[in-house]
């Protein structure tokens, strides 16, 4: 299905910039220098969705909204204003934008936009298209936009990382980007789980051993640092790793060799260490658990992965890359399509598990779908009733807390979690709406600090 997309834009460049980036999505761009042009091509053909300026020459973005809301209501329009046109911002809101964007626009977050706006329609939107240089990493919001710029900027670096988050978030994903974003791409990448090896064994998987180094050493074996060679030794849930074993590593990684167990000669250790943790490693360390002076030779560069309900514009392009995935892996030609109601669920519910429990989820709802559409009656309990009974669909007419919460859920889902449009959407402030967040408990942890900065000063 082809998707026209009508830019309404004056500057010319901008316009056709614009277009480009909608070209390559798979959309197809209609083009207009002001409104009356724009109310022109309306006339004659029918656009998906139209992004316009507010400052247009003669009729002005939101004058042409309302003309097009009398005539085509159902057609979804974003207009896009300059910083510090808030006002005109609301007024195009209430004359019934789906949304607004600040310029300049960013391109990411403008087609994640597009796309879950006509996804919400029921329409079926073209595959995401993997740009080069994102090393497998999935997701339009800024966490991951940033995540890709360290990646970049400490790939050709031989300096230790390490990567935090919670379970589920993609850590593995992300050290795997790092080493495939780096010129020891051509070497080994190695995964060890601190955590799953016996105690007794921790030493000699890493380091390796000698034939009769200890009873059933019936012949040489490699560890995981010689393995590595010059390529990425990965040490996932690092804060699981025991003591002794934290003594001997921190003493390789000083001295950048080691030495197999049972043997005399030392190897040279020209691997890169990612590390990856779930557990807070300083209050760790503060317990006694961890030893600060191996945290510091791990933690040179620090990269932390946001749970999945801190960057919800990642879920939309998530559900599809999985969707697509788990149909050819179960031999479907088609990937399924998901109904939008089934798509607000998703985009709403925490996933305490992060992606990892979205992927699962998903591939438990596709197996068990003989149809091609996923529906909101295909989700399991868990996403319908995220919020406890006093939200889901029993809930009473007259529960005025769960009704508020509600509403302010919807808001907050319409604008993709931006507090700012939510805010106006609602009619109260910014202000006004994270502190009925934060009653709500919707503001994570980094967002509560930010607020107490913002209180103090």
């Amino acid at each position: 299905m082809e998707h026209k997309i009508l830019v309404v834009e004056d500057e010319r460049n901008l316009r056709r910039v614009l277009a480009a980036v909608l070209r390559a999505e798979g959309f197809a761009p209609l083009e207009a220098g002001d409104a009356e042009e724009a109310l022109g091509i309306l006339a004659q053909s029918r656009p998906s969705l139209i992004l316009s300026d507010q400052r247009l020459p003669g009729i002005s973005g939101t004058e042409m909204l309302l003309r097009i809301k009398e005539n085509y209501p159902e057609l979804p329009v974003i207009i896009s204003t300059a910083y510090g046109e808030i006002d005109q911002a609301v007024a195009a809101i209430k004359a019934g934008a789906e949304y607004y964007l600040t310029k300049p626009v960013d391109e990411r977050e403008l087609i994640a936009l597009i796309r879950q706006i006509l996804q919400r329609r029921g329409q079926v939107v073209p595959p995401l298209q993997q740009e080069p240089g994102r090393h497998g990493l999935i997701g339009v919001s800024r966490a991951i936009e940033q995540l890709l710029e360290i990646i970049h900027l400490v790939a050709p670096a031989p300096s230790n990382v390490m990567v935090t988050g919670e379970s589920g978030t993609g850590k593995e994903l992300v050290a795997r980007a790092l080493h495939s974003a780096s010129p020891r791409a051509s070497h080994p990448f190695v995964a060890v789980n601190c955590g799953a090896i016996p105690l007794e064994l921790v030493e000699s998987e890493i380091f390796g051993y000698e034939r009769g180094a200890f009873t059933g050493a019936l012949r040489s074996q490699a560890g995981k640092l010689e393995m590595a060679a010059g390529g990425t030794l990965f040490l996932d849930e690092v804060g699981d790793m025991p003591l002794p074993m934290q003594v001997k590593l921190l003493r390789a990684l000083q001295e950048r060799e080691f030495t197999r167990l049972g043997a005399h000669l030392p190897v040279r250790l020209s691997a890169r260490i990612v590390a990856a943790t779930h557990v807070d490693l300083v209050q760790a360390i503060a317990e006694g658990r961890f030893r600060e002076d191996l945290y510091y030779r791990l933690n040179v560069i620090p990269m932390h992965i946001p749970p999945l309900r801190e960057r919800r514009a990642d879920i939309l392009p998530l559900i599809e890359h999985f969707l697509q995935k788990i149909c050819l892996a179960i031999g479907r030609s088609q990937p399924m399509e998901i109904q939008p109601e089934a798509m607000t669920a998703l985009e709403a519910h925490d996933w305490p598990g992060n992606i990892r429990q979205l992927e699962n989820l998903l591939e438990r709802v596709v197996v068990l779908n003989r149809g091609s559409k996923i529906s909101l009656r295909d989700l399991p309990p868990e996403i319908l009733y995220r919020r406890g009974p006093s939200d889901s669909v029993s809930m009473s007419p007259y529960d005025l807390p769960a009704l508020e919460r509600q509403t302010v859920m919807a808001a907050l889902e319409k604008t993709r979690f931006n507090q700012s449009q939510a805010a106006l959407l609602l009619g109260i402030s910014r202000k006004q709406l994270r502190t009925k967040m934060k009653n709500m408990g919707l503001l994570g942890e980094m967002e509560n600090e930010e607020e107490n900065a913002e209180n103090e000063n």
